[in-house]
Protein backbone atom coordinates (compact mmCIF):
# COMPACT_ATOMS: atom_id res chain seq x y z
CA UNK A 1 0.00 0.00 0.00
CA UNK A 2 2.66 2.24 0.89
CA UNK A 3 4.81 1.58 -2.38
CA UNK A 4 0.97 2.70 -4.24
CA UNK A 5 0.63 5.88 -2.90
CA UNK A 6 4.25 6.80 -3.01
CA UNK A 7 4.34 5.84 -6.90
CA UNK A 8 1.27 8.23 -6.84
CA UNK A 9 3.04 10.90 -5.19
CA UNK A 10 5.88 10.61 -7.60
CA UNK A 11 3.65 10.79 -10.49
CA UNK A 12 1.94 13.47 -9.42
CA UNK A 13 4.96 15.22 -8.55
CA UNK A 14 6.32 14.51 -12.44
CA UNK A 15 3.18 15.81 -13.85
CA UNK A 16 3.61 18.91 -12.35
CA UNK A 17 6.90 19.77 -13.12
CA UNK A 18 6.64 18.98 -16.38
CA UNK A 19 3.43 21.24 -16.28
CA UNK A 20 5.29 23.94 -15.21
CA UNK A 21 8.30 23.46 -17.84
CA UNK A 22 6.32 23.53 -20.11
CA UNK A 23 7.51 20.01 -21.52
CA UNK A 24 4.31 18.74 -23.11
CA UNK A 25 2.04 21.69 -22.92
CA UNK A 26 1.46 22.53 -26.68
CA UNK A 27 0.75 26.43 -25.97
CA UNK A 28 4.02 26.79 -24.67
CA UNK A 29 5.83 25.10 -26.98
CA UNK A 30 4.39 26.80 -29.83
CA UNK A 31 4.99 30.04 -28.47
CA UNK A 32 8.85 29.06 -28.50
CA UNK A 33 9.09 27.17 -31.36
CA UNK A 34 9.59 29.11 -34.85
CA UNK A 35 6.77 28.36 -37.02
CA UNK A 36 7.30 25.95 -39.86
CA UNK A 37 7.69 26.80 -43.59
CA UNK A 38 4.39 26.69 -45.64
CA UNK A 39 1.74 27.93 -47.37
CA UNK A 40 -0.55 28.36 -44.18
CA UNK A 41 -1.50 31.39 -42.04
CA UNK A 42 1.28 31.42 -39.17
CA UNK A 43 3.87 29.57 -41.48
CA UNK A 44 6.62 31.36 -42.16
CA UNK A 45 6.34 32.31 -45.86
CA UNK A 46 8.51 30.26 -48.92
CA UNK A 47 11.28 32.53 -50.00
CA UNK A 48 10.94 34.46 -53.68
CA UNK A 49 13.31 35.52 -56.21
CA UNK A 50 11.37 37.75 -59.06
CA UNK A 51 12.58 40.58 -61.08
CA UNK A 52 11.20 44.35 -61.29
CA UNK A 53 11.73 45.58 -64.32
CA UNK A 54 12.61 48.61 -62.76
CA UNK A 55 14.65 48.05 -59.56
CA UNK A 56 15.91 44.82 -60.36
CA UNK A 57 15.73 41.08 -58.39
CA UNK A 58 13.56 41.41 -55.23
CA UNK A 59 13.68 38.14 -52.68
CA UNK A 60 11.52 38.05 -50.11
CA UNK A 61 14.53 39.04 -47.26
CA UNK A 62 13.90 42.31 -49.09
CA UNK A 63 10.94 42.95 -47.20
CA UNK A 64 11.84 41.93 -43.62
CA UNK A 65 11.20 44.53 -41.21
CA UNK A 66 7.66 45.90 -42.63
CA UNK A 67 4.39 44.11 -43.43
CA UNK A 68 4.29 42.99 -47.10
CA UNK A 69 1.05 42.80 -49.09
CA UNK A 70 1.87 40.47 -52.12
CA UNK A 71 -0.95 40.10 -55.17
CA UNK A 72 -1.03 37.83 -57.76
CA UNK A 73 -2.66 39.29 -60.76
CA UNK A 74 -2.88 40.09 -64.36
CA UNK A 75 -2.78 43.58 -66.23
CA UNK A 76 -6.24 43.22 -67.36
CA UNK A 77 -8.19 41.54 -64.40
CA UNK A 78 -10.55 44.71 -63.70
CA UNK A 79 -11.37 43.48 -60.15
CA UNK A 80 -7.52 43.51 -59.36
CA UNK A 81 -7.37 46.88 -60.99
CA UNK A 82 -10.41 47.85 -58.43
CA UNK A 83 -8.83 46.34 -55.00
CA UNK A 84 -5.46 47.93 -56.26
CA UNK A 85 -6.95 51.53 -56.11
CA UNK A 86 -8.32 50.63 -53.07
CA UNK A 87 -4.98 49.36 -51.64
CA UNK A 88 -3.30 52.07 -53.00
CA UNK A 89 -6.02 54.58 -51.07
CA UNK A 90 -5.35 53.06 -48.20
CA UNK A 91 -1.22 52.99 -48.54
CA UNK A 92 -1.79 57.28 -49.31
CA UNK A 93 -3.76 57.23 -46.04
CA UNK A 94 -1.02 56.19 -43.89
CA UNK A 95 1.97 57.55 -45.60
CA UNK A 96 2.64 56.15 -48.14
CA UNK A 97 5.41 53.74 -46.30
CA UNK A 98 3.84 51.43 -43.33
CA UNK A 99 3.97 48.45 -45.94
CA UNK A 100 5.22 46.78 -48.78
CA UNK A 101 3.21 45.78 -51.88
CA UNK A 102 4.47 43.41 -54.27
CA UNK A 103 2.23 43.02 -57.71
CA UNK A 104 2.81 39.40 -59.35
CA UNK A 105 1.98 39.47 -62.61
CA UNK A 106 1.14 35.77 -63.22
CA UNK A 107 0.22 35.58 -67.47
CA UNK A 108 3.39 34.85 -69.13
CA UNK A 109 2.55 37.10 -72.37
CA UNK A 110 1.89 39.97 -70.17
CA UNK A 111 5.85 42.38 -71.05
CA UNK A 112 7.57 44.44 -68.69
CA UNK A 113 6.10 47.40 -70.19
CA UNK A 114 2.54 46.17 -69.17
CA UNK A 115 3.53 45.77 -65.35
CA UNK A 116 5.09 49.27 -65.27
CA UNK A 117 1.66 50.56 -66.86
CA UNK A 118 -0.22 49.23 -64.57
CA UNK A 119 1.86 50.40 -62.01
CA UNK A 120 1.40 54.10 -63.04
CA UNK A 121 -2.33 53.69 -63.22
CA UNK A 122 -3.25 51.54 -60.49
CA UNK A 123 -0.29 51.11 -58.01
CA UNK A 124 2.19 53.44 -56.66
CA UNK A 125 6.02 54.37 -57.25
CA UNK A 126 7.32 52.58 -54.43
CA UNK A 127 5.16 49.38 -55.61
CA UNK A 128 7.30 46.26 -56.68
CA UNK A 129 6.20 44.69 -59.78
CA UNK A 130 7.32 41.31 -61.41
CA UNK A 131 6.13 38.40 -63.86
CA UNK A 132 6.07 35.56 -61.12
CA UNK A 133 4.82 32.29 -63.43
CA UNK A 134 7.13 30.14 -60.84
CA UNK A 135 6.04 31.78 -57.73
CA UNK A 136 2.35 31.32 -58.16
CA UNK A 137 2.93 27.78 -58.95
CA UNK A 138 5.14 27.56 -55.50
CA UNK A 139 2.18 29.59 -53.80
CA UNK A 140 -0.53 27.48 -55.13
CA UNK A 141 -2.26 30.31 -56.99
CA UNK A 142 -5.77 29.50 -58.82
CA UNK A 143 -7.30 32.39 -58.95
CA UNK A 144 -6.67 36.30 -60.13
CA UNK A 145 -7.04 38.38 -57.43
CA UNK A 146 -4.65 35.79 -54.76
CA UNK A 147 -3.58 38.10 -51.94
CA UNK A 148 -1.00 37.01 -49.35
CA UNK A 149 -0.17 39.30 -46.02
CA UNK A 150 3.00 38.54 -44.24
CA UNK A 151 4.25 40.43 -40.71
CA UNK A 152 7.61 41.99 -40.71
CA UNK A 153 8.82 39.03 -40.40
CA UNK A 154 7.59 37.07 -43.28
CA UNK A 155 4.87 35.18 -41.47
CA UNK A 156 1.76 34.61 -43.66
CA UNK A 157 -1.03 36.58 -41.96
CA UNK A 158 -3.90 36.35 -43.97
CA UNK A 159 -4.91 34.70 -47.25
CA UNK A 160 -7.82 35.66 -49.51
CA UNK A 161 -8.95 35.02 -52.80
CA UNK A 162 -12.16 37.04 -53.52
CA UNK A 163 -11.74 40.90 -55.10
CA UNK A 164 -10.10 43.48 -52.36
CA UNK A 165 -12.93 46.19 -51.16
CA UNK A 166 -11.38 48.90 -49.89
CA UNK A 167 -13.31 47.93 -45.83
CA UNK A 168 -11.19 44.45 -46.04
CA UNK A 169 -7.66 46.12 -46.17
CA UNK A 170 -7.53 47.75 -42.25
CA UNK A 171 -8.62 44.56 -40.25
CA UNK A 172 -5.60 42.85 -41.96
CA UNK A 173 -2.86 45.52 -41.97
CA UNK A 174 -3.22 47.74 -39.17
CA UNK A 175 -2.53 44.98 -36.49
CA UNK A 176 0.61 44.77 -38.56
CA UNK A 177 1.40 48.47 -38.85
Amino acid sequence: MYTKITAVVTLAVMLIVTISSGIGNPSISAQTSKPNEGLDVGNTAPDFKLTDPLKGTIIKSNFTGKPLFIFFTATYCTPCQIGAQNLARYDDEHGGNAFNVLIVFIDDKETDNQFIDWKKQFGRDDWYVAKGIDMANNYHVQFLDTKYVFDKDGIIKWIDVKPLEYPSIDPVLSPLL
